[in-house]
């Protein structure tokens, strides 16, 4: 037995180096476990209650909250549209107010690669410029074009086996709103 585990048996009896040595002790023994094992199934189940109340008020705040941001967000976004842009990037359009910046992300297209088979694909297909240990993936991706959840290879629109593309719709955001 651990100390700690001693001291806490000598806590709970009153007596220092008492140990379980009879039938009477050991049945004593499992009537405390049964008790601290109801003691805090009774306050486990108070705080799963407790976490459910604070949880469903934290999901009315959150309803209460996009109610009262949503339409704001709408009428912000339509506004944009009327304005004459601060910057305007190939992937976003801003517009700069005091407190706060109206972003409007450009549609994408997102591209990822199997490394393994797009490995093999351009071993097979004598491309190896674009591999190292794996494919090299930055100037390899400057190549190509999106075509249909694929790609291919701009210049000779060569489909290339092992990359996806999926597009990534525009998003409006509102960044740093600040009172």
């Amino acid at each position: 037995m651990m100390l700690a585990e001693q001291s806490v048996l000598d806590e709970m009896t009153g007596q220092t180096g008492w140990r379980i040595d009879s039938d009477s002790k050991a049945d004593w023994a499992l009537r405390k476990i049964a008790e601290a094992e109801e003691e805090y199934n009774r306050l486990a189940e108070l705080a799963d209650q407790r976490i459910a109340e604070l949880k469903a008020r934290k999901d009315a705040e959150a309803t209460r909250r996009d109610n009262a941001v949503e339409p704001l967000k709408a009428a912000l976004q339509e506004y944009f549209q009327t304005v004459k842009p601060s910057t305007d990037t190939k992937t976003q359009t801003t517009y700069r107010l005091l407190s706060g910046t109206l972003v409007q992300k450009k549609p994408s297209v997102k591209m990822s690669m199997d490394s393994d088979k797009l490995a093999e694909w351009l071993m097979s297909e004598g491309r190896e410029e674009y591999l190292k240990v794996s494919p090299v993936w930055g100037e390899l991706k400057k190549k190509l074009v999106a075509t249909g959840g694929g790609a291919a290879f701009a210049d000779t629109g060569e489909m290339v086996e092992g990359v996806t593309s999926e597009e990534v719709p525009g998003e409006f955001q509102i960044k740093g709103a600040k009172r």
